[in-house]
This record gives C-alpha cells, structure tokens and sequence, in this order.
C-alpha cells in the first residue's frame, strides 16, 4: 500500500503545481502590444491585465492616444477608463504626455469599436525616445483596416478638404485610391494653400466602423507638424492648370492620368453661395462644388479650377476656386419632360451607349405637372421649399433653395404648374455585364420662385373645401349615430332582458331534459349491474340456507358465501363507476392537456389497460365551455372502451383540426370492437354513444365511429374553437 500512497500524493502535487500554474499565467500581464491586438472580440472583452511600454504616436486631447512598441500599435482609450472607473493615476501626468514620449501603461484589454483597445488604469512617463519608423502604406492592409493603430507613411496628391472641430480632412489621391487624411491646424494652417500640391504623409492608421463593429473606412492621423511634408508646391496660380471642355472631365483615355487640378469655363445658370453652382457650356452642363466668395449670378461667364468630383456618380468639379472672366448669354430652357430624360437615359443603359443627345443632368429644362403638395424645411428654416410634383407617372420634387418663398405656399394643390428648373439626377448601379449606372431618381433645382407659374387653378372642390364638407356631412352622421346607439342602448336593454328570461326557460328545459337522460341512464346501470348483482348475491344467500340445514354441506356453504362476497365486491365497483361517470370535470386553471392527462390517470385506475395520452399544437386557448363538453364526451368514451371493448391499449389525441379553428380528439382502442348500428341504444337503457353525439351537436361539431368486430374501436370528435357566450357557458 505504501508505493500505491506514494504515487497517489505525488500524482496530486503533480496536479496541483499544473493548475495553480495556469492560474499564475492567466494571471500574468500582456506585455507586447501585437499581444493585445491579437484578441478577439471575445477575448478583450475579458478585460484581461495589460503592462506595456511604448512611444506616443499621436495625440488629440488628453483622453485619447496612440502608442506603439516595437511589435506594433494600438490605441489607449483613457475616457474608457473613465467610464468604467478604472483610471486611477495622476491627471497631472496624462497632462503632460505628448508625441515621442515613452510610457509604461498599467490597465486591461478593452474590446472597442472596431480593434482592441488600451483602458489605462496607471501610466508613468519613463522619458523621450525616436518615433517608430512609418513603413509604406500597403493598400491591402490600410483599406481593410488591418494597419489601424500603425504609423505608416503615403504620398499623394490633396484634392481638397473639409473643415473639422480640430482641424480639417484632407481628400488626399493616393495612386488609384482615396486617403482621407486628418490633420490639426498646428500641422496645416491653411489647406487652400496645398491644393493640388504633392505632399508625403506620416501618421497613425485609424479606422471608421459602425455600431455593429464593422469596418467601413480607413484615414490617416497626423499631430506631428513634421510628418506633413509638401513635396511639390502647387502652381502659383490655380487657373494656370490645363482647360478642358466640359464634356471631357472624365472621358477616356489610353494611358492612366495622375491626379491634376483642372480648369473649365461656361455661363452661370445657378449659384448657391458658398456651396455650388451650374456651368452650362452648349450641350454639356456640370456642378460645381465651391467655398469661393465670388458674387455668381445666373448668365455669368467664369472660370473654374478644381479638381473633378465623381461624389454624385455623375463628373463634376470639387474644390474650385473661381473668378468671372465676363457676362454670356443664359442658355434658353429645353422644353422636356422628366419622363422623357428617364426614358433616354434608360434607353442608353439598355443599348450600352451614352445618351443621346445627353444625359441633360445640370441642364435648364422646362415642363408642365400637377401640384401634389409644398413642403418646408424640416427645421422650419426658410427659404427652403420642396415642390413634390406628378409629371405624367412620374413622382418628382422642385426645390427652391433661396429667396421669397411666399408664392410657391400661395399655391393650391391640384394645380397645374409649368416649371423652369435645373435638372438633378441620382444614379444607382444596374446589375449586369455592363458597368452602367441608372438614373432612378430626378429633382430639380429653382432659381428663383418665378421659376414656377399656375397655368391652371384647381377645380372649385379643393382639398380643404371637400374637408370642410365631409367635416358637416361627419357632425350630421355623428349626430344620428349617437342618435342610433340611444336607441340600440335601449333596444340592447330590452333584448337583454328578454333573452335572459329565455334563457332561463331554455335552461330550465335543457336540466329537465339532461336530468331525465341521467336518470335514465343511471337507471338502465343500476338495472344491467347492480340489480342483477343484488339478486345474484341473493340467490347465494338462499342457497346459504339451504345448505345450513344439512350439517355436512359445510364447504358448499362457504363457497357460496365468497361468491357472494365476490358479487358484492363487483356490485361496489360498478356502483363506483356510475357514480364517477357523473362527475363534472372543470378546468380549474389548467390547460386541457393536463386535464386530459388527469382524465386518463383517474380513468385508467383499477384497470389493467393502458391509456396513453397525446397531444400536439397549441391547445392552450380552447373555451373552458368547449373543453367541459369535450372532456364529458371523452371521459364516457374511455369509460365505454374499458367496460366493453376489453382493450389492453387506449390511445387518447388531442391535436388542432384540418380545418382552420377547430380542434379534434380521438379515442383508440384495440379491443374486441363491434359492428356500428348494432349497439344497444336509449331503447335499451344504454345513453353513452347518444349523449356523446348530442353534447357535439350542441357545439356545432361532430362524432363519428370506426369499429370492426376483432379490430378494436375508434371515436373521432371534432368541434370549432369559438367563443360562447357567459351565459351559455
């Protein structure tokens, strides 16, 4: 015994050492930051420990950084720590950190948006150290977000920008992509001035995701003034860049064009002040997207410099500077419809050609619909109004940017209009061989209110005057449907009355009726068992005295006395039997399942047969009055089955009917069974199969029998699932 101890004791320290030392390594810091990188979503949100050093990448704020060590980079997320009241170090030293600073970071694994995160609970600046070296941008890996948290480096060309709390967004060409790169304005003071200008790019990979944590875009983050270098200034001049017709902004060509800021010209047909305006040079037109302070006025000649805008699917020109270059003649309106230029452009698509003449997006165009209705801006700001009109079939809106909107309010819907207007289109992909884009929408642009004349007022009979009649014409009906429910409340009292009276009588018939059936039924029971037993037992006791007369017939005397006690027994069993069959059975709050089951059990005791019961469905809404009935009606055809068929199996089912609304139940025996139509009846004091088929006629339902002699017996009932009401129930 002693080797066996031995080996069971070092087995168990051999057990113990394995598992306190996994508890030591789960408990043991991340200390490499392609550590935390690497952990599922799973995994980081586990909030695992996190120890690691590295250098500040990047910097906006004091709640949020970027550092990296030499296996890679990742986000601290200080406001995170905040939140889950993990921060615990010193403001004065999240103060103070800064790009180039090497820190050490005490906190946990975070599951963010997208990447895994740093939430810091401690930090201690250890010193100053070189930035990681920025490796090329690998477009695989920067446009999947795989880079995120990575200082990389790009070179491109800046194509324009947006305005930022921080500072602005550069749209940077880089090869055949676009890079959005974000910047403050320590690193660019003034993005005008980089226009069009060359420029190498160092910063951190970050990465745009939605709510669902999925990837959706990528840019690049620089804080560091440094790591923005223009490489090539743009031209002194902007309007020095080449011009091109309007037609040709994106046409095609067989060597691939590097990315250049180009120059148009055309005549005004609309301008929006610091946002947009049209060009229209002969039988081409294009938007213009620009923040230029120049005074545009429709017929203006001007020139444009930018750089083209494919934003809207359609060539256009971004970030332009303009200037006026004299005063032209303003293109005459095209008379055309909206469903026209739908069915042209659809046509082009269909025939895999450019339309002819043109897709006439950005043209001035005039036409004739019907006024559906105006609608103001959401917020309530004027001047803007939208038109919703119908061209033909078409469904199409007109939309007044500026100026005096009172004329287009004045207007009734219904009218007819004929409208001037710029034409917008919206284009969306069509599924094919060919790359085509579809224009499934168009709006178009007013310049003015006058853009917009009543050729024909509505007819007399106006929404808000048809309101106003049907608004009389629902008082007047109001009034005589109060009227009438006086008269039903009154009608409803009376018929209540009168139905609860006959109802009474009704009820009164139906327990005479039902009481009679009972008795008589009762009476043809007493009658087939116990009377016959009673005078069986008495025909016993008889011979019990003619057998105590002759002493020596003492062991006849004793058999006929446990006959009898035998009869007696059997006359108390079926007396038990009556009686239990005249039970109610209510629901008490259960479902007809667990009644059913209840049923059976109660049923099947003191037998020797076996009553399984199945069910399918929901039948947990069956009518408590439905469900007495068809418990009554099961409990006589289980009670019939075991008294007469001999069965060893009962089978009882209970499922929703082929039909819609209805339920059905089945009884199954394998017993001796019998021939339909020969049964005793009522006639012989026999009430069961009768009282079972007027219980589902009185539901609307039915009961039918399948038997053969030697094949056991089926009793099939089906009712409808309807509501009864109170006082019939």
């Amino acid at each position: 015994m002693k080797p066996f101890l031995r080996g069971l004791l070092l087995m168990s320290a051999w057990l113990c050492a394995g598992f306190y030392g996994d508890v030591a390594r789960a408990a043991e810091p991340i200390i490499r930051i392609a550590e935390v990188r690497a952990l599922s979503r799973e995994a980081a949100a586990n909030s695992l420990p996190v120890t690691v050093r590295g250098v500040v990448t990047w910097r906006s704020g004091r709640d949020e950084f970027a550092i990296q060590d030499a296996s890679g980079g990742t986000w601290v997320h200080v406001f995170v720590a905040r939140q889950q009241q993990l921060w615990n170090g010193e403001e004065a030293v999240l103060a103070e950190i800064t790009e180039g600073m090497e820190l050490e970071i005490d906190g946990v694994a975070r599951a963010a948006g997208f990447a895994p995160v740093i939430a810091p609970q401690a930090i201690r600046i250890l010193g100053t150290k070189p930035l990681p070296a920025a490796r090329p941008l690998e477009r695989i890996g920067f446009l999947s977000g795989a880079e995120a948290g990575q200082r990389i480096e790009a070179h491109g060309v800046v194509l324009g920008f947006l305005p930022l709390d921080v500072g602005w967004k550069l749209r940077m060409q880089a090869g055949a992509d676009i890079v959005w790169v974000i910047v403050s304005k320590d690193v660019v003071p003034d993005p005008q001035a980089i226009l069009d200008a060359e420029v190498r790019v160092r910063g951190v990979a970050g990465s745009g995701f939605n709510t669902r944590g999925e990837f959706l875009n990528a840019r690049i983050l620089v804080s560091i003034p440094g790591d923005f270098v223009v490489e090539k200034p743009a031209a002194p001049s902007p309007f020095g860049a080449p011009l091109l017709p309007l037609d040709r902004l994106r046409a095609f060509h067989p060597e691939p064009e590097k990315p250049q800021r180009l120059r148009v010209e055309g005549t005004v047909t609309f301008a929006l002040p610091g946002q947009f305006f049209y060009l229209q040079e002969n039988t081409r037109a294009v938007r213009v997207e620009s923040r230029s302070d120049v005074a545009l006025g429709a017929g203006d000649r001007v020139e444009a410099a930018g750089f083209v805008d494919m934003t809207r699917r359609v060539g256009g020109l971004g970030g332009a500077d303009v200037r006026k270059i004299g005063v032209g003649d303003l293109p005459a309106a095209v008379v055309i419809t909206p469903e026209e230029i739908m069915a042209l452009n659809s046509a082009a698509v269909n025939n895999g050609q450019a339309a002819q003449p043109h897709d006439f997006d950005g043209h001035l165009i005039r036409f004739r619909a019907q006024l559906l209705a105006v609608q103001s801006a959401p917020d309530g700001k004027l001047p803007w109004r939208r038109l919703t009109l119908k061209q033909g079939s078409m469904i199409l809106g007109a939309i007044l940017h500026q100026g005096d909107a009172a004329a287009l309010d004045a207007m009734q819907p219904d009218s007819e209009l004929e409208v001037a207007g710029i034409v917008q289109l919206e284009y969306a992909v069509v599924e094919g061989a060919r790359a085509f884009l579809r224009p499934v929408q168009l709006d178009v642009v007013l310049r003015n209110a006058a853009d917009v004349t009543v050729v024909r007022a509505p007819s007399w009979w106006t929404t808000a005057r048809l309101g106003g009649v049907i608004a009389i014409g629902a008082l007047m009906l109001g009034g005589a449907l109060l009227w009438a429910w006086q008269l039903r409340r009154q009608v409803h009292r009376k018929t209540h009355d009168l139905a609860k009276e006959m109802g009474a009588r009704r009820d009164a018939a139906i327990e005479f009726q039902a009481t009679l059936r009972e008795r008589n039924r009762l009476a043809a029971n007493l009658h087939d068992t116990l009377l016959q037993t009673i005078g069986g037992i008495g025909f016993q006791l008889e011979a019990c005295d003619a057998e105590a007369a002759v002493p020596s017939q003492g062991g006849k005397l004793a058999s006929h006395l446990e006959v009898a006690r035998r009869m007696l027994d059997h006359a108390a069993g079926e007396l038990r039997g009556s009686v239990w069959t005249l039970r109610s059975l209510p629901m008490r709050g259960l479902t007809l399942p667990q009644v059913l089951a209840s049923l059976a059990e109660r049923a099947g005791s003191g037998h020797e047969a076996r009553i399984e019961v199945r069910t399918e469905g929901d039948l947990s809404r069956v009518p408590d009055f439905v469900a007495g009935n068809l418990l009554l009606a099961t409990q006589e055809a289980l009670h019939n089955a075991l008294k007469h068929g001999q069965p060893r199996t009962i089978i009882l089912e209970a499922r929703p009917a082929e039909k819609p609304g209805w339920i059905a139940l089945s009884i199954r025996d394998d017993g001796v069974g019998f021939t339909p139509g020969t049964q005793a009846g009522p006639t012989a004091g026999h009430f069961g199969l009768e009282g079972m088929r007027e219980r589902m006629e009185r539901l609307d339902g039915t009961l039918r029998i399948a038997s053969v002699p030697g094949g056991g017996t089926t009793i099939y009932l089906e009712v409808p699932l309807r509501a009864y009401d109170e006082d019939v129930a």
